[in-house]
């Protein structure tokens, strides 16, 4: 049932590492009427875990891409694997062209800059539910249709070299490296060089800049990459 027609409103997560972000949106959206945010969560895995453990699922997830323990991107990937029904929509703060490309590859039903007036956030729920994307000033339907044509492309990364990517982080050799990969420092190397033909960097230290960048790793104290 279509509960932008009814009187029901329209369920929604939030994810969100900022608890004053995370509390005062959901409070907003819901004076305005016609949406109920039911579960609230600090990260990509909190987010996760709440949704598997509720009887009532969103039918759109509203969600930072920048958090702990799981980003956004990985998050998105998820979740579209999980509950492919869920609507995705990123409400973030960062509006490189790559981010978003990204999330278009991840997923994601619409991208809104967190500089976006709350009204905005509104609309994009409700629209996203009618019509099964948010088109925005940075997500357009072109933007969209040459993603998903291979018009426009990101370095497409096998798993193990988004592994390395998240070790590069670490002040660590290859050699340790390959120790906590479980495999020998000469494949490592081959990754690496793989790496550095893809991203266009030549260095560790570029790799471990691209790793935080691109959200591949999200850099926590005394926290190792899984």
């Amino acid at each position: 049932m279509d509960k932008t027609k009814t009187s029901e409103p329209i369920y929604v997560a939030f994810a969100e590492d900022h608890m004053t972000v995370r509390e005062t949106i959901p409070l907003y959206l819901e004076m305005q009427g016609g949406i109920k945010v039911i579960i609230k969560a600090a990260n990509g895995k909190d987010l996760l875990q709440k949704i598997e453990r509720s009887e009532i699922k969103p039918q759109v997830c509203l969600m930072d891409i920048m958090m702990p323990k799981m980003n956004g991107f990985e998050t998105v990937s998820r979740l579209r694997h999980k509950w492919p029904d869920i609507k995705i929509l990123v409400l973030s703060g960062f509006l490189r062209e790559e981010y978003i490309i990204k999330m278009i590859r991840s997923g994601a039903n619409g991208y809104l800059s967190k500089d976006c007036h709350p009204k905005e956030i509104k609309k994009a729920i409700v629209e996203v539910m009618q019509n099964g994307i948010y088109n925005s000033e940075n997500f357009t339907p072109k933007l969209i249709a040459a993603v998903r044509d291979n018009e426009i492309t990101i370095p497409k990364l096998t798993e193990k070299e988004m592994q390395l990517l998240k070790w590069c982080i670490e002040d660590m050799t290859y050699a340790e490296i390959a120790q906590h990969m479980q495999t020998s420092q000469k494949s490592i190397e081959g990754y690496r060089n793989k790496l550095f033909h893809k991203l266009g960097v030549k260095t560790k230290v570029g790799l471990a800049m691209y790793a935080v960048t691109y959200g591949y790793v999200t850099i926590e104290p005394g926290i190792k990459p899984q």
